[in-house]
């Protein structure tokens, strides 16, 4: 008997250091962003502190190109064992697998966490006679005016799709490969309105050049305080932000999937880690897995019909 239960106390004491052990080596988080902009920023900080918290390196790898494609596969690819993990843009999950052949990695990857919502901002030029959202609205009806933004099929371009929709906005859309791009031809006069990321447009608005003329979050954005969101200015209930979230290889032990939704939590709300991602246009969140499924889940049904509905097609 004596035995039993020392073998018994064995089991449970060795099952327990396990689970404390994790992570006892280093930890990394691939993503798609190339390196130096906003979630790859946002995703350094992250990473550092996890890895104070963890006493373990958390390394960054970046794997750009092919819309996302190219990280997601890789972290595909890795063993699902806690120590290869994915930032995750909302586009990949959510709008390219409806845009491309033969990839949809939603059944193979375990959500972790969201642990952020990226509010986009429509700006205008400062000398623009479109002073308001309903100013939009109205001369959309009356001439042929132009939306730029970034390239068809990305997270801009179906938001302004959703919105034109919803608003019963009639305008071309002018896309391009890069936010310095729009902004210059929203300046110089060659668009009517731009569609961009509040970290890109912020400092032309705050030096004058640019006016907000909404953003897209359910309140007003702390880092851009002046400018209504769209729900103030008429469309109730409706608030499109693409999210970024941290997911690992299904299969992943179900205890080190607490761990790290629990650390990456708990790092979000701490006040320079909230004051980081506002400066990077960013709303932290640090969501249980189950509330990340549950948002892919939504997104992927209403961007799968708007998709075949505008024939778009990656390569």
């Amino acid at each position: 008997m004596l035995r039993r239960i020392l073998v018994m106390l064995a089991a449970v004491l060795f099952a327990n250091a396990a689970h404390a052990e994790y992570p006892d080596r280093p930890v990394r988080i691939i993503v798609s962003n190339p390196a130096g902009g906003p979630v790859d920023v946002m995703l350094r900080v992250l990473a550092t502190r996890l890895s104070e918290t963890w006493k373990q390196p958390v390394i960054v790898e970046n794997r750009p190109g092919a819309s996302g494609i190219i990280s997601t596969g890789a972290l595909l690819k890795a063993p699902p064992d806690g120590y290869t993990l994915g930032m995750v843009v909302a586009s990949a999950i959510t709008i390219v697998p409806f845009a491309v052949d033969d990839f949809d990695p939603i059944n193979d990857l375990q959500p972790i966490s969201l642990v952020a919502r990226t509010p986009f901002l429509f700006v205008v030029a400062a000398d623009s006679p479109l002073k308001t959202w309903d100013d939009f609205v109205r001369e959309s009806k009356k001439r042929e005016l132009n939306v730029g933004s970034f390239s068809i099929g990305t997270a801009f371009h179906l938001v302004w799709e959703q919105t034109a929709r919803k608003a019963g906005i009639k305008a071309l859309y002018a896309p391009s490969s890069s936010s310095s791009t729009t902004l210059n031809d929203l300046i110089g006069g060659q668009l009517d309105v731009a569609l961009d990321a509040p970290s890109s447009a912020k400092g032309l608005v705050d030096s004058g050049r640019l006016r907000g003329l909404a953003i897209t979050s359910p309140q007003r954005f702390a880092g851009m305080p002046d400018t209504p969101t769209l729900q103030e200015s008429g469309m109730s209930g409706y608030a499109p932000q693409p999210w970024i979230g941290l997911m690992a290889p299904a299969g992943i032990p179900a205890e080190r999937v607490t761990v790290i939704q629990h650390a990456v939590a708990t790092i979000l709300q701490e006040p320079a880690m909230k004051a980081q991602m506002q400066t990077l246009g960013m709303i932290p969140i640090g969501s249980t897995p189950e509330v990340l499924a549950s948002t892919i889940k939504t997104d992927r049904a209403e961007m799968a019909p708007l998709i075949k509905e505008l024939g778009i097609r990656l390569k």
